[in-house]
């Protein structure tokens, strides 16, 4: 992908490699700065950023509409000649824990000079989750025939909605399982918060109403990875059973 922003008499262009990366990747390209001037011109710093950005924040030019995660300093003082054209590669890895693009917001590439918050250029960078994160999902999806429904950064987490199967015998009472999912220190830490149908009185009569059941569970690698590398589907199989069997009724109705 590519971006220019220009600040004259300078224009920047970033170039990434990729269109879209995963959580944890490495995400790398090119900077290229041009003096467009006759005489030469110094600039104090030339960073890229990486930041999340609500859109509508970002849209509106609202204040503070940025939170940086990461600065890459691409040079100090840098002194281009009149018409000098110069260009730096530059390379750093995601967060494992980065948050992912959905409706409300995305991370974004941020480029030029001092001012590069308020006034640079910008690439927005989409981020899906990492490969071991949906392999758990997929276990939910294959072994529990569960259907995921939406998934979307909230609060340092990736949320995910999964709704039982229609008409399950196992779980006729559930309405649908909130799963928050991120990696920690190559800790793999879960959330399950499960919406289930319960019975209250009220008066003479009983009314059904939703409950909601939480359960938490922390992995390390030595679980959710097999000796191979590979992620350890029977493992997570495990996890998710005990989780759900919270979810299992003592009544039907």
């Amino acid at each position: 992908m590519r971006s220019t922003f220009f600040d004259r008499p300078l224009e920047y262009q970033l170039l990434t490699a990729k269109e879209e990366w995963l959580q944890g990747e490495a995400i790398e390209g090119k900077l290229s700065i041009r003096n467009m001037n006759e005489e030469k011109v110094i600039t104090n710093t030339v960073d890229v950023l990486l930041a999340y950005g609500n859109f509508k924040k970002v849209k509106a030019g609202e204040e503070d509409c940025w939170e940086m995660l990461h600065r890459e300093n691409i040079q100090k003082d840098l002194s281009l000649d009149g018409n000098q054209q110069l260009s730096f590669n530059w390379r750093f890895n995601l967060p494992s824990d980065a948050p992912i693009t959905d409706k409300s917001g995305s991370l974004f590439l941020l480029f030029g000079g001092e001012d590069v918050l308020d006034r640079g250029g910008r690439l927005d960078v989409p981020v899906k989750m990492m490969e071991l994160l949906q392999s758990f999902l997929q276990t939910f999806s294959t072994q529990f025939q569960f259907v995921q429904r939406s998934s979307k950064f909230k609060d340092g987490w990736t949320e995910v909605q999964l709704d039982p199967p229609t008409g399950s015998r196992e779980f006729p009472n559930l309405e649908h399982v909130m799963c928050y999912l991120r990696m920690v220190d190559e800790s793999l830490e879960l959330k399950y918060r499960c919406k289930i149908k319960t019975l209250k009185k009220e008066g003479e009569s009983m009314k059904v109403r939703g409950k909601y059941l939480e359960v938490s569970q922390t992995l390390t690698a030595d679980d959710y990875l097999q000796t191979s590398g590979f992620p350890n589907r029977s493992r997570f199989r495990e996890m998710i059973e005990i989780a759900l069997s919270e979810a299992k009724p003592t009544v039907v109705f």
